[in-house]
């Protein structure tokens, strides 16, 4: 993916880049992208994890919360609570997730809410990102809020295909410390 200068042209170069993509290509991009978290020492010391459920176009991260689940982690998913604002809500399987906001799976009402002090690794989803850390999001707001209030180290899980040598920010974007493709995880030039 090329670099832009503004970010509703790259917004919509990385949709387009995800137009088309079958359940079994999701499927494969979470696969690659949980086998490059195992060997991660970070990913191993962490034993609180926040992640997300991939939705239609984005890499299913099913592998991932599972690998997180199974290895004895503590796993929270986003929870929506408003316009641009979630939670990070604990879940023991991922079976327990029911469909909320924007048709996304996500934890029901009732389970235990944890303060962002509580993770140890951030997740995070993206359109594209670019290898200094910067993260295009598909434009809630909902990850800039939470990780304004959060300290924990944050990944981005970005397919290879939508890395970009660069991608415009503002100054409330947290840039991540990491990117995690299918076939790689490298840290970001801004560290």
């Amino acid at each position: 993916m090329q670099g832009f200068s503004d970010k509703a042209s790259a917004r919509a170069a990385a949709r387009q880049l995800r137009t088309g993509w079958s359940d079994e290509q999701r499927r494969a991009l979470g696969i690659g992208m949980a086998g490059q978290l195992t060997g991660w020492p970070l990913w191993q010391q962490a034993g609180a994890v926040f992640a997300f459920c991939g939705g239609a176009r984005e890499p299913d991260t099913r592998s991932i919360l599972e690998l997180a689940l199974a290895a004895g982690k503590a796993l929270y998913l986003p929870r929506v609570t408003g316009p641009g604002r979630m939670e990070a809500v604990r879940v023991d399987r991922v079976e327990q997730l029911v469909p909320g906001a924007y048709g996304i799976l996500e934890p029901p009402a009732g389970f235990p809410v944890a303060g962002p002090q509580a993770i140890d690794l951030v997740l995070l989803p993206c359109l594209a990102a670019a290898a200094d850390g910067t993260r295009l999001g598909w434009g809630g707001g909902y990850y800039d809020r939470f990780l304004a209030r959060c300290t924990a180290p944050a990944a981005v899980l970005c397919p290879e295909a939508l890395v970009a040598p660069s991608l415009p920010a503002e100054p409330h974007d947290r840039p991540a410390g990491w990117i995690v493709t299918e076939r790689r995880l490298f840290v970001c030039s801004s560290l």
